[in-house]
């Protein structure tokens, strides 16, 4: 046995070449037939496969060129530092795009949106008896007298600025030239200014529209173009609704428009005239029979005065009587606005 053990260990290439397949048939056996007695063979043929293998890895390793694999390395760092700054760009130019894109949107659909906003209109009432002011988008003012109604824009246009009404209202425009103040009426007339005080009275009751102009200058007109009449202060303008006559009369405006200042005045009216002012004024009923078909005219101005005091005034010059009816009950169970019958006698 220890013949053969130092016959291995001097074989030792040999026994490498062996397991490696490198040795003849004949070889083979000799390395076989001396392996065959030996304990450890086991151990040994694997600690040198083991070796064998190492080198291979060795030899692969020794073989790599070490320049060509560092630009190859480099090569592929270069190209994914480039895909990366593009990718980087690319999203900073996604990030600049929405806002733009998002902006663009907005500025589109505000376009579209002022074009085909639908105009809201707010529309307010003097209720009967009551004096009600209100504030235009403009800054301008308007006075309401009782049983008045008006109709204005919540936003004026770009254009102009137009509001209508029913019955009398009183007006302080701000000054505007680019953009003409414009007070349409039922009749339609229509008042056109710049910035300005006056007065429209156009109830549904009376024939005839007035305005009168207080300061400034103002424009009467109508769709017609037939109407189209430039105001003075002082100046008071009349429209005959059936005969659509017009006719101009410088009047004591203060009569016009006293009214917003709750006051009541007459300059030389006459009865029937009085007593329709003062219907709305309080808010009542008046029933007038002119029996002696005789015309008295009034000046006077009344302050706080309720309408029976102001109706014993009036009798103190005037052969009338007065009565109030009671009131009616209605279909839906209310009474019957307060009526007072005066005689002319």
């Amino acid at each position: 046995m220890e013949k053969i053990s130092k016959n291995i260990e001097s074989q030792t290439q040999k026994i490498f070449d062996y397991c490696s397949g490198r040795l003849t048939p004949e070889e083979g056996k000799e390395i076989e037939e001396q392996l065959r007695d030996k304990e450890d063979k086991d151990a040994l043929l694997m600690s040198i496969k083991k070796l064998l293998v190492l080198d291979k890895q060795m030899q692969e390793f020794s073989e790599i060129d070490t320049k060509k694999a560092y630009k190859k390395v480099m090569s592929r760092i270069n190209g994914e530092k480039k895909a990366h700054i593009l990718t980087i760009f690319s999203r900073i130019a996604a990030i600049m795009i929405l806002p733009l894109v998002g902006l663009t949107g907005i500025l589109g659909y505000m376009q579209i949106k002022d074009a085909y906003e639908e105009i809201t209109y707010v529309e307010v009432n003097a209720a009967p008896g009551t004096i009600s002011k209100y504030q235009l988008p403009d800054k301008s003012f308007v006075w309401l007298n009782s049983g008045s109604w008006l109709r204005y824009p919540t936003q004026f246009d770009s254009k102009s600025r137009i509001v209508e009404i029913r019955g009398e209202a009183y007006f302080e425009v701000e000054s505007d030239k680019d953009h003409p103040f414009f007070v349409n009426t039922p009749g339609g007339l229509s008042v056109r200014v710049t910035g300005t005080k006056f007065n429209v009275s156009a109830y549904d009751d009376e024939s005839t529209i007035e305005v009168v102009l207080e300061e400034g200058r103002v424009n009467v007109e109508n769709a017609a173009g037939n109407v189209n009449m430039a105001l003075r202060p002082g100046e008071c303008f009349y429209y005959d609704r059936y005969d659509k006559n017009t006719y101009v009369k410088t009047i004591e405006t203060y009569e016009k428009t006293a009214w917003k200042d709750g006051k009541v005045v007459f300059r030389n009216a006459p009865l029937d005239k009085i007593f329709k002012s003062l219907a709305r004024h309080y808010n009542v009923d008046i029933h007038f029979v002119n029996k002696r078909n005789t015309e008295y005219n009034y000046r006077a101005t009344f302050t706080g005065e309720d309408i029976f005091q102001i109706l014993d005034y009036l009798s103190m010059t005037a052969p009338i009587k007065w009565e109030v009816a009671t009131p009616a009950q209605n279909c839906d169970t209310t009474l019957s606005r307060k009526r007072i019958n005066i005689y002319l006698e």
